[in-house]
């Protein structure tokens, strides 16, 4: 996966529920990968995917151990 891909996530069995809302609540047609794979600190540097919603306005970062990608279209800029 990689910044500009168009992906569906889904939250795994042992995601938090913060990771289950955001998808539940901006994830219903997917989001588009922004940053792939960084540690940042608001996440204590565990390794997460910056995200941005096709529906809606929110961007944030999830965590890659709780969800599970599949990529729908690469983007054209790449």
């Amino acid at each position: 996966m990689k910044a500009g891909d168009h992906i569906l996530l889904r939250a795994t069995c042992k995601a938090q529920r913060r990771t289950k809302n955001r998808i539940r609540e901006n994830g219903k047609s997917g989001f588009i990968v922004l940053v792939a794979h960084m540690q940042p600190v608001c996440l204590s540097r565990q390794p997460a995917l910056l995200l941005e919603s096709v529906d809606n306005a929110w961007r944030g970062w999830l965590p890659c151990k709780e969800v599970e990608a599949m990529r729908l279209e690469q983007s054209e800029a790449n």
